[in-house]
C-alpha cells in the first residue's frame, strides 16, 4: 500500500507540474491542446444560440475562434502592452494546432467529437485546461513586463490583459458597443476585480517579497496554487448548477 500511495503522489505530482510549474518556459500539451479544442467547441456552442440566418460559416469560424477565443490573450496583450508580434503568430505549435482541432472537430462523422466534447464533463476539463493556460501565461507577463520595465503598473496591466482580453472582445464583440457598455458592469464587474486582486496579490506576495529572487518566487508556489483556485472559480457556476438539477430531479 505504501509503494502504490508513493507511485501515485509521484504520478500526481509530474501531472501537476506538466500542468503548471512547466508553463512557465514552455508550452505544456495538455494546455495548448486543451485550449484549442475550446476555443473552437466554445465558439460553436454560441454559434448554436444564433439563428440559422445567422449562423457563421466554417472558415470564418476557424478564423474567429483564434482571434476571440483559443489566443485573444496572447494577441491583444502582445500588441497593446509588449507592442509586439504576438507569440501566437510567430509559433510553429499554436497555429497549427488550432487548425488540426478545428479540422478534427468539423470533418467528424455526425460532429460525434463536438457532441461529444461539448458535453458537460469534457467541456469542463477542456476549458479548466484553458484557465489554466490564461493563468499561467498571466503570470509569465507580470515577470516579464517587471524584469524588461520595472514597471509595477505595466506589469500588472499585462496579467489583467491577459486575464481579461478575451472576455472584453467577446462581450463587446456578441454585444456591440452600447448594449455591451451598458452591460459591461454586471457582466465583468466579478471578473476585472478578481484579475485585479489576483495580479496585485502576485505581484506582492511573491515577485516583490522576493526581490527578483526566482528560488524565493518558486517556493512561495504560487504560481501553481492561485491557478487552480482560478479554475475552481470558473467551475463554480457548473457545479451549481448540478447540484441544483440533482435537487430539483
Amino acid at each position: 500500500m505504501d509503494v502504490f500511495m508513493a507511485g501515485y503522489a509521484r504520478t500526481l505530482g509530474a501531472l501537476l507540474t506538466l500542468l503548471t510549474t512547466e508553463a512557465r518556459t514552455s508550452y505544456p500539451w495538455p494546455l495548448c491542446w486543451g485550449n484549442a479544442l475550446w476555443g473552437y467547441v466554445a465558439f460553436l456552442k454560441h454559434r448554436e444560440t444564433q439563428l440559422p440566418s445567422m449562423r457563421a460559416g466554417p472558415l470564418f469560424g476557424v478564423i474567429v475562434s483564434f482571434v476571440l477565443y483559443t489566443m485573444p490573450a496572447n494577441l491583444f496583450t502582445n500588441w497593446l502592452i509588449f507592442v509586439r508580434t504576438p507569440g501566437a503568430l510567430a509559433s510553429s505549435l499554436v497555429l497549427p494546432c488550432h487548425l488540426a482541432c478545428c479540422a478534427a472537430i468539423m470533418l467528424c462523422p455526425g460532429d460525434g467529437l463536438y457532441q461529444l466534447l461539448g458535453a458537460t464533463v469534457p467541456y469542463a476539463i477542456i476549458d479548466s485546461l484553458g484557465v489554466l493556460d490564461n493563468a499561467t501565461t498571466g503570470f509569465n507577463y507580470i515577470e516579464e513586463a517587471l524584469a524588461s520595465t520595472g514597471s509595477v503598473s505595466l506589469a500588472i496591466l499585462a496579467g489583467m490583459s491577459v486575464n481579461l482580453a478575451g472576455g472584453l472582445v467577446r462581450h463587446f464583440t456578441y454585444n456591440g458597443y452600447s448594449a455591451g457598455a451598458a452591460s459591461f458592469d454586471d457582466k465583468l464587474r466579478a471578473n476585472v476585480l478578481y484579475s485585479f486582486t489576483t495580479c496585485v496579490f502576485y505581484y506582492y506576495a511573491a515577485l516583490r517579497r522576493c526581490d527578483g529572487d526566482m528560488a524565493c518566487v518558486h517556493a512561495t508556489r504560487l504560481y501553481e496554487v492561485l491557478p487552480w483556485v482560478a479554475v475552481a472559480r470558473n467551475l463554480l457556476p457548473t457545479v451549481q448548477a448540478a447540484m441544483k438539477k440533482d435537487k430539483v430531479a
